[in-house]
């Protein structure tokens, strides 16, 4: 057997065999011999056919079944040979036989990159912590208010933050005199229509007919999301119903509704927890900031076959409860499967350099920073969370941890980039649910 390795990228690879001639025909022949017994030919008993009839009636199938019985034998055996492990299912991408020749097949499939770490300490790292401002307590009690709203019917014209329920009269192209009608229900003011839209139905009452345009080329979401014939499009909007939220007074009653003891005891209490949210929410932005400057400073190519795979079990949940089919979706998952696994072997390889270990006093670390978030005792917690505990997973967090502290005490931080303020390169994110 001859081999020869090609490199088509970094994780691909082409691996041509040659078998010799007699191998093969001596392979080929064993399946003959194994076919004969159950090969029916006309004027003859079942199995006792000659071997050459069999072979010029059925030759094809023989030789289709050689392939499938012999070649994957000479694929593991080259791999073997070579010490290779390919991380997937090798493709066949040619084979070339005739009787009494060698035989040439073509394989295709994809092995695990190096992984070379080139820097992870004296790192510039661009990131910038979300600060606490006193405004954030306002608008998470102007939050609970409209979530503790009454909706009742306005009793004046429309105005920003009504919901408004109107039908709509477009027209039809090819006979303007004909209209499409639909109804819509929006809350003015925050919505899809374009900022004249909401311009001209404010200060509107029931039963107000309005001309004006839905859609506008001045919105950078329109070409995307509405049909060309709809932007810039006059047509006739007729008033229906407008709903105002009748918020209630922020005063002690309202508090107590919340059971908390007065308004000062919710100020404080929302107030805490903003600033614990804060903490959680910039200790995760700075471990994905520094894992996107590891990332881009240790190039490492994947197997594609494994971004897809990981891909897949991300969007599976999606899939499942939204009844989507798989494929549709996996493509919104390529990034964020690319970056986690990136991140995982990175992580990996530098823990190796560091040989990072898990001490009890890391682990009672985390442990008593868990119990802090869900607000109970340490000892509660260790009952509660004792599989957890114990699992490999914490200590993986625990790991992890451990090596972001090491990355980060021998980092600078430093400001965002002003081309870069308003789109921050961090770990691709799934929209939360709320």
């Amino acid at each position: 057997m001859k081999i020869d390795l090609k490199d088509i990228s970094k994780c691909v690879k082409e691996m041509t065999l040659i078998i010799d001639a007699e191998t093969a025909q001596n392979d080929y022949q064993q399946i003959l011999n194994k076919m004969r017994p159950y090969t029916v030919v006309q004027g003859f008993r079942k199995g006792k056919a000659p071997l050459a009839k069999i072979e010029k009636i059925y030759g094809p199938q023989i030789k289709e079944e050689f392939y499938n019985q012999k070649i994957g034998d000479y694929y593991k055996s080259a791999l073997d040979k070579i010490e290779l492990n390919p991380v997937n299912q090798g493709e066949t991408i040619h084979i070339d036989w005739e009787k009494g020749k060698e035989l040439e097949v073509k394989f295709r499939f994809e092995v695990m990159s190096e992984i070379e770490i080139k820097q992870y300490k004296n790192l510039k790292i661009p990131f910038e912590e979300i600060k606490f401002k006193p405004e954030m307590v306002d608008a998470t009690l102007l939050e609970f208010r409209n979530e503790m709203a009454i909706e009742r019917d306005a009793d004046s014209p429309t105005q920003e933050g009504d919901e408004v329920t109107v039908k709509i009269l477009i027209p039809d192209d090819n006979d303007p005199e004909t209209e499409k009608e639909v109804s819509r229900v929006f809350v003015l003011g925050d919505n899809i229509y374009c900022e004249d839209f909401n311009k001209n139905l404010t200060g509107r009452n029931i039963g107000d007919e309005v001309v004006t345009t839905l859609f506008s080329k001045k919105q950078k979401e329109t070409e995307k999301q509405v049909e060309s014939s709809l932007v810039d499009k006059e047509v006739k909007v007729m008033i229906q119903t407008i709903k105002r939220k009748e918020l209630p007074e922020l005063n002690d009653e309202f508090a107590k509704d919340l059971e908390y003891d007065d308004l000062a005891d919710l100020k404080q209490k929302v107030t805490e927890g903003l600033k614990q949210k804060l903490e959680r929410e910039n200790e995760t932005r700075m471990r994905n900031a520094i894992i996107s400057v590891l990332i881009d400073l240790n190039p490492l190519e994947l197997p594609p076959s494994m971004i897809t795979n990981y891909a897949e079990n991300l969007a599976k949940p999606s899939a499942q409860n939204y009844k989507i089919e798989l494929e549709k979706i996996v493509p919104m998952y390529l990034e964020m499967a690319e970056y986690n696994l990136k991140s995982h072997y990175l992580m990996e390889e530098i823990k190796k350099l560091e040989n990072i270990e898990v001490t009890d006093s890391d682990k009672q670390e985390l442990i008593k920073e868990a119990a802090e978030n869900l607000k109970i005792d340490i000892e509660k917690y260790k009952e509660l969370y004792n599989n957890q505990i114990e699992s490999e997973d914490f200590t993986y967090t625990a790991q992890e941890k451990k090596l972001l502290k090491l990355i980060k005490d021998n980092s600078t931080f430093v400001p965002y980039p002003k081309e870069q303020k308003q789109t921050k390169k961090t770990k691709p994110e799934e929209k939360e649910d709320k």
